[in-house]
């Protein structure tokens, strides 16, 4: 890459900056505005240093014929920096912020396209190749050690403008601690903004528990009495089948009794297996009922002694008859 090719590389940085300013201009986003700013406030200070440093002088240096050529470029410079510095010290919401920028870029745009329709194409029929590339080295390396911000006040040719690399170390430093402060202060929102979208989560998780927590214990205590109410029928299942176990157990008792009883003879007739087991049952019944056996012995007792009585009575009468 030659020195003129070095140039036109610069002039289509600062193009293309000026086209993103001209589709932010009427947005109101003013950080992004600064931040185009100050990169065109960069960007040119830079380029017009290593102008004035390298390139215009060897022009002038190579042929006398350039030099009101020079001279008039050297003066669009001077009207750019006094415009730069202007802008480095407005406010993006300034009213007449955008009208300076304005300012700014067409006598930009108007010095670029003389440079590169007019002076390019003649200088690089007037320089040899080799000197074209050790130019170029030049431009680079000075790019290094030049002020990064606009200086109008401060002569723009040798030998006045050997200060330049003391001022750049000024500018750089600035440009450092300007650099960590605005990092600082990014860092400083990006916690805050992260702070305020923790807490708008916590809020809407608050929020969520606040809606769902009666539901939540509604449901608990429908699954409590659900589990109560399994357990109640469990205890109930369970309790039928042990009184239904033991009644079985009962009757079966019951019956090896009734199968197990000795057989007696009557004197008339022979009593059915059903008397007996209804006997059984009632002598059951009176076993499970002490007070009501003893009751039902007196009572049958009283029964046959009274009938025994009247037995005896009537005997006496008939052998007295």
């Amino acid at each position: 890459m030659d020195a003129i090719a070095l140039l036109k590389q610069d002039h289509a940085v600062i193009q293309k900056l000026f086209k993103r300013y001209e589709t932010l201009k009427h947005r109101g986003d003013t950080e992004k505005k600064q931040e185009i700013a100050r990169r065109v406030i960069l960007e040119l200070s830079i380029h017009a240093a290593i102008e004035e440093q390298i390139f215009y002088p060897s022009v002038k240096v190579h042929d006398s014929r350039w030099v009101a050529r020079i001279d008039k470029a050297l003066e669009e410079h001077r009207v750019a920096k006094w415009e730069l510095a202007a802008l480095q010290k407005m406010d993006p919401r300034d009213s007449r912020f955008d009208a300076r920028f304005a300012v700014l870029v067409q006598n930009m745009l108007h010095h670029i396209e003389e440079e590169e329709n007019e002076l390019f194409p003649s200088l690089r029929r007037a320089f040899a190749q080799e000197e074209l590339d050790s130019m170029a080295d030049a431009l680079a390396l000075a790019k290094r050690a030049v002020p990064t911000r606009p200086h109008p006040r401060l002569p723009d040719e040798p030998p006045g403008n050997l200060v330049m690399p003391l001022v750049a170390v000024v500018d750089r430093s600035r440009d450092l601690v300007t650099e960590l402060v605005e990092r600082g202060l990014a860092w400083v929102r990006q916690l805050a903004q992260d702070g305020r979208e923790r807490t708008q989560d916590l809020e809407m998780e608050a929020r969520r528990w606040t809606y769902e927590a009666p539901g939540q214990a509604l449901k608990a205590s429908s699954d409590m009495l659900e589990e109560t109410q399994d357990v109640a029928r469990d205890a109930t299942r369970r309790a039928r089948r042990v009184a239904e176990d033991a009644a079985n157990d009962v009757a079966n008792r019951v019956a090896e009794v009734v199968e197990g009883e000795p057989r007696r003879k009557a004197s008339g007739t022979r009593r059915s297996t059903t008397a007996r087991v209804g006997r059984l049952q009632g002598s059951v019944t009176l076993q499970t009922s002490p007070a009501a056996g003893r009751t039902a012995r007196q009572r049958s007792g009283g029964k046959s002694s009274k009938a025994s009585k009247r037995t005896s009575s009537q005997a006496k009468a008939s052998k007295r008859s």
